[in-house]
């Protein structure tokens, strides 16, 4: 029962109207009874909402941890202007003390008196009766909530006044207002109508028994049976690898057993035997390119000798040239006419054997006008700058959240629940990747018999702030769908 919204059923605003109608008319001592989560802080809320203009309301949120001192103190801070007291003396006589002369109209609230030191009970109580022995009493009305069972074995010890303290207990809702209130929180809470079917409503409404907070937590752990999921598993390389590498020695295998299976053999070219004689030797007579001038014998005419020189590794060269100008063509150089000097022809007789190309210096003598290529250097290669790979963010060490912290937190608030995973480790990387150190509080409950760890932010009074809070969050947050959670389900939770 979280939500103000559910107070407008019928069997809660005539509950409300009664209450009010008390408070307004009378000095009552009221006490609400009811079941945790059965809708005692929301008629708080809802009366503090609708209080007349001319009552000054005092209220105070209850801590197991609060010493009588320091509940004295609140309260009197509260019911009178400027106080000055004692906090060791009764609450009564400090305040009758320090409002002599002004008429307060005071409607004291305090949510969970069963919470508090046993004596504010009968503190309160002998306040209404010093008030009662006033000439002009102050307008008091004190409101208190607690369990029923606190409620039944107390108050019967309230008695000496007039107006006796009154009970009012919170009634569970009937058939129809629990069917409308699953409804409803169905839809704020976004629960797929796939969910709720009616076989499951059924079920919810049969063990919830009209107690609004039992069908919350039904809701809410529909919402987590749906919502944990299991972060996709990491790329196996090292299996990739090693697949990919099996498979290649399977090829390569494949290569020298499939000719052997098949027991063909690769045909191999035939090479033919070169036989035959000699060519035929050179004639007596060169060949000249121009008509005009006189042939220069290059061999000699008898066949023998050819063979014989073509064998020799070493050939004689001619003592002397006896033509003045040998002149001849080649297609070594594109079809050009080459003439050759003696001094060059002495020259190679002189310094180098022979060859079937001419030198480069022989070359430059000849044609001067060709240029010679030069190899080029080679290019240095610069080196490309490589960049440095992105640093991660530093994973801080995480603690979980005491126990106790979240037990303070009141039931009809919401936080944020922004992530939930098995282990701690993932914990600290959504932490640390979200930048969310000494914002969040995490705290261990279970999931389905195992360890379950949960990410929560923030304390909202009402759903709307929290989904607002929601809405405001990075969108790199927004991608794991964050919703929010009530306290009495984080309480609920934490006992697990």
């Amino acid at each position: 029962m979280a939500d103000i919204k559910q107070l407008q059923l019928p069997s809660q605003r005539q509950l409300v109207d009664r209450v009010l109608h008390l408070v307004e008319f009378d000095s009552p001592f009221v006490l609400v009874s009811g079941r945790p989560g059965s809708g005692r802080s929301t008629l708080c809320e809802q009366i503090l909402g609708q209080l007349p203009d001319t009552l000054r309301p005092v209220t105070l949120i209850p801590n197991s941890a609060m010493k009588m001192e320091t509940v004295r103190e609140y309260l009197l801070r509260q019911m009178v202007p400027s106080p000055l007291f004692n906090p060791a003396d009764a609450l009564a006589d400090s305040f009758l003390r320090m409002a002599q002369g002004l008429r307060q109209q005071l409607v004291i609230l305090i949510d969970g008196v069963d919470r508090l030191p046993r004596e504010l009970l009968s503190e309160l109580w002998a306040l209404m009766l010093a008030n009662d022995t006033l000439p002009q009493p102050h307008r008091l009305a004190i409101l208190l909530t607690a369990d029923e069972q606190w409620v039944r074995q107390h108050r019967p010890q309230l008695k000496g006044r007039a107006l006796p303290a009154l009970e009012v207990e919170m009634a569970p809702l009937t058939a129809p207002e629990q069917k409308i209130f699953l409804y409803e929180k169905g839809n704020q809470l976004k629960v797929p109508s796939l969910l709720l079917t009616k076989e499951k409503v059924a079920e919810i409404l049969a063990s919830a028994k009209g107690h609004p907070a039992t069908i919350m937590m039904s809701l809410e752990e529909l919402m987590s049976d749906r919502r944990p999921r299991k972060r996709p598993e990491p790329f196996p390389v090292r299996k990739a690898a090693i697949g990919l590498a099996a498979t290649a020695v399977i090829l390569l295998g494949l290569t020298y057993l499939v000719p052997a299976i098949m027991g063909g053999k690769a045909d191999t070219p035939k090479v033919e035997n070169i036989s035959g004689t000699l060519p035929a030797p050179v004639p007596t007579e060169p060949v000249s390119t121009e008509q005009s001038q006189p042939a220069t014998p290059t061999a000699p005419s008898n066949p023998a000798a050819v063979v014989q020189e073509w064998k020799s590794e070493q050939p004689t060269l001619p003592e002397q040239v006896k033509s003045a100008t040998l002149t001849t063509e080649t297609h070594n150089y594109e079809g050009r006419r080459v003439v050759i000097g003696d001094e060059v022809v002495e020259q190679l007789m002189k310094n180098k054997p022979v060859s079937g190309a001419l030198p480069t210096e022989v070359e430059q003598a000849v044609v001067p006008g060709k240029p010679v290529s030069e190899v080029p250097s080679a290019s240095v290669k610069t080196p490309v700058p490589v960049p440095a790979p992105a640093a991660k963010p530093d994973r801080q060490t995480l603690s979980v959240t005491p126990a106790s912290t979240l037990n303070q937190k009141r039931s009809n608030h919401f936080s944020v629940q922004l992530m939930g995973a098995s282990n701690m480790k993932a914990v600290e990387e959504f932490v640390a990747t979200h930048q969310l150190a000494g914002q969040v509080w995490v705290y261990q409950t279970k999931f389905k018999g195992t360890p379950w760890y949960v990410v929560i932010k923030g304390d909202y009074a009402t759903l709307e702030l929290a989904r607002a809070a929601v809405r405001q969050l990075p969108p790199a947050l927004l991608k794991e769908q964050p919703w929010p959670k009530s306290f009495a389900q984080v309480k609920k939770e934490l006992k697990k």
